[in-house]
């Protein structure tokens, strides 16, 4: 009777291992597909919002897709850009946000979101028939493309379309796009530059002008070294 005894418990230790080992290869499988399962959520699901300081001022950059519905849900006042098209880049009606000066500083805020346009509210509104809508918005963010990630593709004669919060619809041709250093843009002397950038290219002809940033990425002021300059009027 001993030596039976002896067996079955030596028999069911051999198997009490091998289950032991399955367990733990399945806890091991489930930990991985969890971590697998939380980098795609948070990669492709979770907002994708990034937050960082230049000279004392806090950024927020969103990657976020905009869903159609925001988009459609989304109003301005009547006289307010609630839309922009740039039909050459595929953009179609994309968000256009209020904007203005970054506080402490000179520099033309951008929106939020890389998926939206932003307007400065101290330039033209659209059908105001003279100076000109100034416009702005992300070349992208870290991981994602922006809405003007293109915009130095943009030729001259190519429509640009505004809707504005009560729905009528101005069309824009592009008259000039270039793209110029930041030295090139800061000087005042530069006609081409961002000290005209409230000014239509066209006297006596409503003016759209968009600004965005490309080139290389400069560590120090956390910011791109150039940007793409479009002028546009309105026909």
């Amino acid at each position: 009777m001993s030596t039976n005894k002896s067996k079955i418990t030596v028999k069911r230790s051999f198997w009490s291992r091998r289950n032991k080992a399955r367990i733990a290869l399945i806890v091991i499988w489930l930990i991985f597909a969890g971590l697998i399962a939380f980098y795609v959520w948070s990669k492709f699901f979770q907002p994708q919002i990034i937050t960082t300081t230049i000279d004392g001022v806090t950024i927020t950059v969103d990657e976020t897709p905009v869903t159609q519905e925001q988009k459609d849900e989304y109003t301005v006042p009547a006289s307010y850009p609630r839309y922009v098209s740039i039909p050459s880049l595929n953009i179609n009606k994309a968000r256009v946000v209020q904007i203005g000066i970054i506080k402490n500083t000179n520099q033309l805020d951008s929106p939020i979101s890389i998926h939206d346009a932003g307007w400065y509210t101290a330039s033209a509104k659209p059908g105001a028939g003279a100076g000109a809508i100034l416009m702005d918005g992300h070349n992208g963010g870290p991981n994602y493309g922006g809405i003007f990630e293109k915009l130095g593709n943009v030729v001259a004669g190519e429509k640009i379309i505004i809707e504005r919060g009560d729905g009528e619809v101005f069309t824009y041709e592009v008259r000039d796009n270039r793209q110029m250093k930041l030295s090139e843009i800061n000087d005042p002397s530069n006609k081409y530059g961002m000290s005209t950038m409230l000014e239509s290219i066209e006297g006596g002809k409503e003016g759209l002008n968009i600004i965005t940033c490309v080139g290389n990425w400069i560590q120090n002021s956390q910011t791109f070294d150039s940007r793409v300059m479009l002028r546009a009027v309105r026909v």
